[in-house]
């Protein structure tokens, strides 16, 4: 194709010209032999058909007889037929009677073979099988066949006149063309002449000699046109030129002063890229790295560490109860708080370690070059003692802890994601050592953490199991016995595990947001329960726990305003019993919860009292009916004088302000008789009973008032 593109057009234009006129005779010649051709055809099968119907007639009598003879003789007038290469026929059971064939004659119909099966109709001969029929009924079958060789014949003949055409055409075109070329492509040779010399000369004053009407002639005119247009632009050029040449100086001296400014300009940028990247890469309110940059540190010093032949230490830390601190005193001096511990983090390391901060309150060290793991210990230990100095924030002296997870490379991992969940599993462990501490990793950790991840997994599928149940402890009057009461608790009981203690399921739900979930189901089965005591006769306060994971969902009246409808339950005969962290954690929405629940007519008791932050001035403006205090400070009250004063304390401080007092955890006789004798109003506690099932609490009732509030002594670990 390309070489087709690059003959001359003359060349062309003969070439399409014999091709055109070549292609035409070509098929016109073919369509008139091939129209002729199946006419010869047709007429030569119409005639084996006329033949068969003879040979069929003058066979028929014979057939009818049995006449082999005759029917041998009608096949034998064939031989002044020549174009039948064989014939044959066949009985009115298909059996042979006789056959003919070109070379051999007539063969009697003792050596007649079975008769042939029709072949094509268009290969070298032509075949009919006519049935012979007499009187309307079948009596045999003709079978003729017949060469083509008058066709083949006229085929060759037909093949002559085609190649003489096919020349004679070729001729005439070439004739033809050589002429038609000449008129079309002398114009246009012309005209690229004139070209070429506009080109090569530059005078655009030259003409070339004008063409016809036809689009040749068109073509030269525009391009006539063209020069003369190009002319005359080329001498209004000649006057832009001067004045361009006078503008190009007045412009340099413009762009001398935009290349000033845009120098300026650049430099402008590549500060705020430089700003963008140092905003990439670090924290944006303590200016620390952030975890990007400290990835990528970790990474080389990873790569350096095999070569020098040394350690490294992450340390992951966070501060102890900073939610509170941000929750009471506000985000603005939390946020002033962490950028005063990041200047005490750094002054703590060496310039060539890394001080990062994750998150919230989440920080990591990199100590990238330490010799033995008690390296990375000290430097833990003078960040505890750091932050423990007071912080001053807005005239305010804080107080914070923390507490740290340390892994080593290469002993606790050899890549950065293990190092940095080595530490966050040795950063837990700190926090349930009682915080303000640091923890290395060990190989049990892994161990734990697994067993955790397995009894979360469980824990999910425990209320869809009706693996959680519902026990009931009773809470008794001091001064009258009478059962008045009952604290709903959750238990577990695994399939495999057996009972899992609430210690251990309790703080794995508040973690993982599953006590939302199994709270709503203990209120549920709680008030459902104190209706049917009610409806029994026993008309019970039911108290049940709420955590703080509870509060923070939003629509905490609205879950406890649908158990008491669902139950039909009084709200006087519901008790919600709150901690004291959960209520001075966020004071305005407690306020706000509480005094919900309190215009719905239910109790609310404070839970843990004396272990959180105790103050009569908050506890006094919530609207709460009952403390409780802590068992820590019951199981004591009778050896330790400092937790009977407590106790003493708590007992005048609630009844000073017309609250109720019940105390928990009472196992022994002396507890009782001290907490009677100080006025305290109800106790709860293994020396009346554990908690228990709804079945086994009502046995217990019975009991109770059978005996008439005596009370039901038991043992066992609290």
């Amino acid at each position: 194709m390309r070489r087709l593109r690059d003959i001359p057009l003359r060349s062309k234009l003969t070439l399409i010209i014999m091709m055109t006129s070549t292609a035409t005779a070509l098929l016109v010649i073919l369509g008139l032999v091939a129209n002729d051709i199946t006419n010869m055809r047709r007429t030569m099968a119409e005639d084996l058909g006329t033949l068969a119907d003879i040979v069929g007639a003058n066979s028929a009598a014979a057939i009818v007889f049995g006449d082999t003879r005759s029917v041998q003789e009608t096949l034998g007038f064939l031989h002044s037929q020549p174009h039948v290469l064989s014939a044959a026929i066949a009985g009115p059971e298909g059996g042979p009677l006789g056959r003919y064939t070109q070379e051999d004659g007539v063969l009697p119909h003792r050596a007649t073979p079975a008769l042939p099966s029709p072949g094509p109709s268009w290969g070298r001969h032509i075949e009919v099988k006519q049935d012979i029929v007499l009187d309307g009924e079948k009596i045999g079958t003709v079978h003729l066949r017949s060469d083509l060789s008058q066709l083949h014949q006229r085929l060759r003949w037909y093949a002559g006149i085609v190649g003489l055409v096919l020349v004679l055409s070729l001729l005439l075109a070439y004739a033809l063309s050589a002429a038609l070329q000449r008129v079309v492509t002398r114009p246009i040779l012309r005209l690229a002449d004139t070209a070429r010399a506009v080109s090569s000369d530059k005078n655009y004053s030259l003409r070339a000699p004008p063409g016809g009407g036809d689009e040749i002639g068109v073509l030269i005119g525009s391009f006539n046109g063209m020069l003369s247009e190009i002319q005359v632009r080329d001498t209004e050029l000649e006057h832009h030129q001067k004045h361009l040449q006078e503008m190009v100086s007045l412009r340099t001296a413009e762009l001398e002063a935009a290349n000033s400014k845009l120098q300026l300009a650049k430099e402008q940028a590549e500060m705020a890229a430089e700003r963008m990247t140092h905003q990439a890469y670090h924290d944006a309110l303590t200016e620390l790295p952030n975890r990007a940059l400290l990835n990528d540190r970790l990474i080389v010093a990873l790569a350096h560490a095999p070569r020098e032949h040394c350690k490294l230490a992450l340390l992951f830390l966070d501060l102890d109860r900073f939610k509170v601190i941000n929750d009471s005193l506000g985000h603005a001096v939390g946020d002033r708080l962490l950028v005063q511990v990041a200047r005490r983090l750094e002054h703590c390391v060496r310039r060539e370690d890394t001080v990062a901060r994750l998150g919230g309150d989440e920080f990591m060290v990199l100590l990238s070059s330490i010799q033995e793991p008690n390296d990375a210990g000290r430097v833990a230990q003078k960040i505890i003692d750091t932050l423990s100095e007071p912080l001053n924030c807005d005239g305010q002296e804080l107080h914070v802890t923390t507490s740290i997870g340390i892994s080593i490379y290469p002993d606790d991992g050899t890549d950065g994601g293990m190092l940095m969940k080595n530490a966050d599993m040795c950063l837990y462990r700190a926090k349930d050592r009682g915080r303000n501490n640091y923890q290395f990793w060990t190989a049990d950790m892994d161990a734990a953490s697994h067993q955790r991840l397995t009894m979360e997994n469980e824990l999910r599928k425990a209320l869809e199991r009706g693996e959680i149940s519902v026990h009931y402890q009773p809470k008794v009057a001091v001064a009258s016995g009478i059962v008045t009461g009952a604290e709903a608790l959750a238990r577990w009981h695994h399939p495999q595990l057996g009972e899992v203690p609430p210690a251990r399921f309790i703080p794995l739900a508040e973690e993982t947001g599953l006590i939302c979930a199994i709270g709503e189901w203990v209120l549920r089965t709680a008030c459902a329960q104190a209706r049917r005591w009610s409806d029994a006769g026993h008309p019970l306060r039911i108290a049940v726990n709420l955590s703080a994971n509870q509060f923070l969902q939003g629509d905490l009246s609205g879950m406890v305003a649908r158990a008491l409808s669902e139950s039909g339950l009084e709200p006087a005969r519901l008790e919600l019993e709150i901690t004291e962290s959960v209520v001075m954690q966020n004071r305005e929405t407690s306020m706000a919860a509480l005094r919900e629940f309190k215009n719905m007519g239910t109790h609310i008791a404070i839970d843990d009292f004396g272990t959180g932050f105790s103050s009569l001035s908050y506890i006094s403006r919530f609207p709460v009916d009952t403390v409780k205090i802590d068992r820590s400070f019951v199981s004591k009250l009778t050896v330790v004088e400092e937790d009977a004063s407590i106790a003493k304390a708590i007992i005048a401080m609630a009844h000073s302000l017309r609250l109720e007092v019940v105390a928990e955890g009472v196992e022994e006789e002396d507890q009782l008789r001290f907490l009677k004798d100080h006025g305290c109003d109800t106790v709860q506690g293994y020396l009346y009973g554990r908690p228990v099932a709804a079945p086994e609490f009502d046995a217990f009732l019975a009991a109770r008032q059978a005996s008439r509030g005596a009370p039901v002594a038991s043992s066992g670990d609290t």
